[in-house]
C-alpha cells in the first residue's frame, strides 16, 4: 500500500482561517505604520528644504525664497498666491535666489531646488488664519518679514490627530516639530 502525503481539505481550511485571523489583527497596525512613515517623510522633506533655503541665503549673502507652488514642475513654475489654498504646501514648492528682491520667481532669479507635490500627505495647511505662501530668508538666515513666522499642520483626512504633525517656523528662520495636531507653536522665537 502506498501512503499519499499532503493536506486534507479540513487541514487546509483550518490553516486559511488561522491566516485570515492573523492578517485581520495585523492589518490596521500595519496601515498605521505606513501612515506614520508617510508623515515622517513629508515633514522631513519640508524641514530639510527649509534648512537648505536658510543656509543658502547665508552662503550666498542674499535673499533666498522658499515659496509654495501649484505647478512646481512646470517649464515656467510660479509661486502660489493666497488664493491657492486647497492643499497648501502639499502641492510642492520652489527654492530660488531672489536676485531682484520681488519675492516671485522670474527670469532673473536662480532656481535652486524644486519639490514636486507630496503624494502621501494630502494637506499642509497654516495652523493660523494667516496664509503663509513663502518664506524669505536674509543673508543672516532670519526671515525677512517677522509676520511670516508660522505654524504648519501636516495631515489630512486620512490621518488621525495623533499622526498629524505641527511644524513651527520662528522669526529667526528655524523650524521645529512641535508635536501632533493637539499642540501649538506657542511663543517660540529662536
Amino acid at each position: 500500500m502506498q501512503k499519499i502525503r499532503g493536506l486534507t481539505t479540513i487541514e487546509l481550511m483550518i490553516a486559511l482561517v488561522i491566516a485570515a485571523v492573523l492578517v485581520s489583527m495585523g492589518g490596521p497596525s500595519f496601515m498605521r505604520l505606513i501612515r506614520s512613515n508617510s508623515m515622517s517623510g513629508a515633514v522631513n522633506t519640508f524641514m530639510a528644504d527649509l534648512r537648505y533655503a536658510r543656509s543658502e541665503a547665508v552662503r550666498r549673502g542674499g535673499r533666498v525664497v522658499m515659496c509654495r507652488s501649484a505647478t512646481p514642475e512646470a517649464p515656467a513654475p510660479t509661486c502660489a498666491t493666497a488664493a491657492d489654498t486647497t492643499n497648501g504646501w502639499a502641492t510642492g514648492w520652489l527654492i530660488f535666489e531672489d536676485r531682484d528682491n520681488d519675492s516671485s520667481f522670474n527670469a532673473g532669479d536662480n532656481l535652486l531646488r524644486v519639490q514636486a507635490a507630496l503624494k502621501n500627505v494630502e494637506n499642509i495647511a497654516e495652523a493660523t488664519s494667516a496664509t503663509v505662501t513663502l518664506f524669505k530668508f536674509t543673508a543672516t538666515g532670519r526671515l525677512l518679514d517677522n509676520t511670516s513666522s508660522a505654524g504648519l499642520l501636516f495631515g489630512g483626512t486620512n490621518f488621525s490627530s495623533d499622526l498629524k504633525r505641527r511644524v513651527c517656523i520662528s522669526a529667526g528662520g528655524r523650524a521645529r516639530i512641535a508635536g501632533n495636531a493637539g499642540t501649538s507653536c506657542g511663543t517660540w522665537n529662536e
